[in-house]
């Protein structure tokens, strides 16, 4: 992980091979013995090595080889890039497209090419390169010398590895990387921040579309919309206009499509007749195209209403069978109810239909697990758990003291979140695993938890397959050895892995 948020590197270096080759006697070439004194100055300004991330290629050839992915990866995944500029360096078109690539992709990023006034290509100048003949991407830094020039036309050679002077710069490189890379972590730790709460706003706006309604329900839709907007919610209403009957129907759904939920009030009256199509009413016709919307929706009506008495026939038969849940939508609310109360009843609806909306969708391939384990066996249980993950299968450790029967409340909470349960029998005694069993099973049968399997996994020191079982036909126990060697047997465990996901040992 980076120190940077968002980026797999902080630091890439690019360099024309060339300019790693080491003289005779030398073990390590330039750009080998810069990368280590960076890394090892960076790791002591950090406090901790490892802790800036660097992608360079130590076997990196000039331009007659292939720009390949992996390189172009590594680009578009750094934060910042050292250019180790140089006449070999100008020369190759394999460095030319690794600057080009990053500057093309720095442009294009939140943060920019520019944090502040330091560019994140930083230009570290081997030789007296006059500026006039830099890379264009390079133009506007200072660059930083790393040769031993004294004059102005001279182009001068690279500073030896063990000099003061090449100290000093590597110095300067250093605080000039770690002002940078901080700098470039706040501005990306803020513009995340910034999106998340701008996602979270986004994800908490609930929008609800009220219907048009027959005259006598005008002054209960009004008093809903009112309680509703004080609730917070965004209301879309007002339509019709416009009047005439496709434009209507336009409206109407361009409204329903923005729309969480739509709620509609319908008596016995059926309200004004769209112009240009008699055959339907605009409250009638905006529950239709509601329903073919299949979004959640509440159809209401005062509770004293009698359908009998309805003198129009294909209202009254629209209306009966909205009651009969005969309406093509697969998700709507019939509601008879009172005025008074009406408001209430919506805010309450609308609240549980948003609570589903901002439910995760359960991911089905999933499976969680519980690793039961005696503290002496715990860092075991460490290494199960973390192989378990690796094949996307979600370990809970329940750690447990000598006395079997310990916690069993803590237990039975986390059983309620899993369908496997694991006992993990190491160094611990037999009977202690029995007892945990037991009390696993009684606390099962008695809240009626899900659990599909037991799973004893046998761990160092070595112990026979028949060694522990539990005399029970509730549940099925599956044994798996692992007990013959330290370390995890890959084979055994890739089976214990799939009876896990399958429910088969």
């Amino acid at each position: 992980m980076a120190f940077v948020p968002g980026y797999n590197y902080d630091i890439f270096i690019s360099y024309a091979h060339v300019d790693n080759l080491a003289f005779p006697g030398q073990a390590d070439g330039w750009i080998q013995q810069f990368y280590d004194n960076l890394n090892l100055m960076l790791a002591k300004r950090f406090g901790r090595l490892g802790i800036v991330n660097f992608w360079w290629d130590s076997k990196k050839l000039d331009g007659s080889v292939v720009f390949n992915d992996s390189i172009k990866q590594g680009i578009e995944q750094s934060a910042i890039m050292i250019c180790i500029n140089s006449p070999g360096y100008i020369e190759s078109p394999y460095c030319k497209l690794e600057l080009d690539t990053f500057y093309q992709k720095s442009q294009s990023e939140k943060a920019g090419l520019k944090v502040g006034n330091r560019s994140r290509i930083i230009n570290v100048l081997l030789n007296n390169i006059p500026f006039q003949e830099w890379p264009q991407e390079l133009s506007g830094t200072s660059g930083f010398p790393f040769h031993d020039s004294k004059e102005q036309e001279d182009y001068g050679d690279p500073l030896e590895t063990i000099t003061p002077e090449f100290r000093l710069q590597m110095q300067n490189i250093r605080d000039a990387v770690t002002h940078l890379l901080k700098d470039l972590q706040k501005e990306v730790s803020v513009a995340t921040v910034t999106q998340q709460a701008e996602e979270e706003k986004k994800e908490d706006e609930f929008c609800i579309y009220i219907g048009e309604v027959p005259d006598t329900l005008r002054s209960p839709r009004k008093r809903v919309i009112t309680e509703l907007e004080k609730k917070g919610f965004t209301v879309i209403t007002g339509i019709p206009p416009p009047d005439e009957a496709e434009a209507h129907e336009k409206a109407t759904n361009h409204a329903l499509k923005k729309a969480d939920l739509s709620i509609h009030l319908l008596d016995e009256f059926s309200g004004r007749e769209i112009v240009g199509d008699t055959s339907l009413t605009y409250p009638q016709k905006q529950v239709q195209l509601a329903l073919a919307t299949g979004k959640p929706q509440m159809i209401w009506v005062p509770a004293e209403t009698t359908f009998d008495t309805i003198e129009e026939e294909t209202y009254k038969q629209f209306l009966t069978g909205i009651e009969n849940g005969q309406a093509s939508a697969q998700s709507y609310e019939f509601v008879r109810g009172s005025k008074s109360t009406l408001p209430q009843e919506i805010i309450d609806f609308a609240q549980q239909v948003k609570a589903r909306k901002k439910q995760k969708p359960v991911d089905e391939k999933h499976v969680s697990v519980l690793v039961d384990t005696h503290f002496t066996d715990q860092l075991y249980a460490l290494d199960l758990s973390r192989s378990l993950l690796q094949h996307h299968i979600q370990p809970f450790i329940n750690p447990q003291e000598d006395d079997p029967r310990k916690n069993i409340n803590l237990m039975g909470d986390r059983l309620s979140q899993v369908k496997k349960l694991i006992f993990l029998y190491g160094n611990v005694s037999k009977e202690w695993v029995l007892e945990r069993m037991s009390a696993a099973l009684q606390l099962i049968i008695t809240n009626n938890y899900p659990i599909e399997d037991f799973f004893i996994y046998m761990a160092p020191p070595e112990k026979e397959d028949s060694d522990i079982k539990l005399n029970q036909r509730f549940l099925k126990v599956n044994v798996v050895n692992g007990s013959d060697t330290p370390e995890i047997d890959q084979l055994e465990f890739d089976q214990f892995v799939q009876a896990i996901k399958s429910g088969v040992a």
